[in-house]
């Protein structure tokens, strides 16, 4: 039952094999999936390649490529995001979603780093920050995600007001942040300006729950730690910058009156 759901979803026989396997099976290299599916170590390797372009698994390298199987609820938000082309398997994927989660075996451990490629892998990434259950610091390069996502971007911001998670955002002071900060209350966010001459950096940087992602889009990879001391470190730094940010800001401010004085 659900292998035939993940291929009403858009996964080939194998596709939804290996996934499955991972679910199971939890971290495991190509030779494990490959035994545990039947499948040829070449046909693994493809199916978790295909896998891992989709964002249904993430990868990191230890030696080998290991292989992490995304959560069916972060499937779901993927799904979602898609739901104009899948209409009603995501319906059918959404109805069976607990025997997904069933399906996880307990006992196995989940990697601290998580690793994604390419656009897909990159919207992955995103889509878990939808399932956090605090709010979502974020240091952003608007600059570089906006252009690479201009369809994806305005929907994200939907959907996570929708999901009611709430976000602090900085901004380098540029025309596209300070026309971002205007659409703050629309798209359920606190932004604050920095100057661009401290944020030079092309990364995004997301802290929640006890996550950190790093997107770099230029690169069209994502990395997400799993750790509750170093995201509440980063919680920290973040808190300093928006500190700086709030300096910034009033600084702006006393140099616009002083200007309409003169």
């Amino acid at each position: 039952m659900l292998k035939k759901v993940l291929q009403e979803i858009g996964l080939d026989s194998n596709e939804a094999k290996a996934y499955l396997s991972c679910l199971k099976l939890g971290t495991q290299e190509v030779q494990v999936i490959a035994k545990e599916t039947g499948l040829s170590r070449y046909d693994a390797a493809i199916a978790l390649a295909n896998l891992l372009d989709r964002g249904f698994v993430s990868k990191f390298v230890r030696g080998k490529d290991f292989f992490t199987p995304e959560s069916p609820n972060v499937i779901l938000k993927i799904l979602e995001n898609n739901k104009f082309e899948l209409g009603e398997s995501i319906k059918t994927f959404k109805k069976i979603l607990p025997q997904f989660n069933d399906y996880i075996n307990p006992e196995v451990t989940q990697p601290e780093i998580s690793f994604y490629e390419g656009k897909e892998g990159i919207v992955a990434a995103y889509e878990d920050t939808l399932t956090s259950k605090t709010d979502i610091l974020a240091i952003v390069s608007i600059e570089d995600t906006e252009s690479f996502f201009p369809k994806y971007v305005p929907n994200y911001y939907q959907r996570r007001k929708a999901a009611g998670i709430f976000i602090k955002a900085l901004f380098a002071d540029s025309t596209k942040g300070r026309a971002r900060q205007k659409k703050d209350k629309e798209e359920f966010r606190k932004s604050r300006l920095l100057s661009h001459k401290l944020m030079k950096f092309h990364i995004e940087l997301n802290i929640y729950d006890d996550k950190v992602s790093y997107f770099s889009i230029k690169e069209s990879m994502a990395i997400i730690v799993r750790s509750r001391v170093i995201a509440d470190s980063m919680r920290e730094v973040f808190d300093l910058c928006w500190k700086t940010a709030e300096i910034y800001e009033e600084n702006l401010s006393l140099k616009k009156t002083l200007k309409q004085k003169n």
